[in-house]
């Protein structure tokens, strides 16, 4: 962690960086408390460039106590709520749980262009296609742009739509 202060140049898609940490700050239940901000970008001599927003948590609360929450070998990690689903992905695994404790395997090199040889530029929407160990079509559609459920003191850098089957499952996305 950098003692050091630096000005920070947005160029997120439709200002996502600054979309998201606005949305956290106006609902964080403790208005002075530290916001944890993860993002991916290039940092020269006075400045950073910031162009993918990942996630912004403003429940922690000081940089001793950062979220470890999220493995550093996940390349995509996606979740809704109502109904409540989770889709992670490795280099090794993809797994996708949905309602009613049904959990789907899917072939991890159906998300091949997630999270890995990306540049830090890389800010398109992406559509990944897989069929899940039983040859059920899922499709994943990732557009990035700031998500959050309005409820939690956490903003995500990417809209998720997992389809499958008949039904739709929107969320939103802290790594793509």
């Amino acid at each position: 962690m950098s003692q050091q202060l630096f000005p920070i140049d947005d160029k997120t898609p439709n200002g996502a960086l600054r979309a998201g940490v606005g949305a956290v700050r106006q609902i964080m239940l403790h208005r002075y408390r530290p916001l944890y901000v993860e993002m991916r970008g290039e940092r020269g001599k006075t400045n950073t460039t910031v162009y993918q927003f990942q996630r912004a948590v403003g429940t922690v609360e000081s940089c001793k106590t950062l979220p470890r929450d999220i493995a550093t070998n996940v390349r995509l990690l996606a979740t809704g709520e109502g109904p409540a689903w989770r889709l992670v992905v490795t280099d090794a695994t993809a797994v996708l749980e949905l309602p009613d404790k049904v959990s789907l395997k899917l072939p991890a090199g159906a998300f091949k262009a997630a999270g890995t040889d990306q540049t830090a530029k890389e800010t398109i929407a992406r559509t990944y296609e897989a069929l899940s160990s039983g040859g059920i079509p899922i499709r994943v559609e990732v557009n990035p742009q700031m998500c959050t459920d309005g409820r939690s003191e956490t903003a995500y850098g990417a809209r998720v739509l997992v389809r499958f089957e008949k039904r739709v499952f929107p969320g939103c996305a802290s790594r793509f």
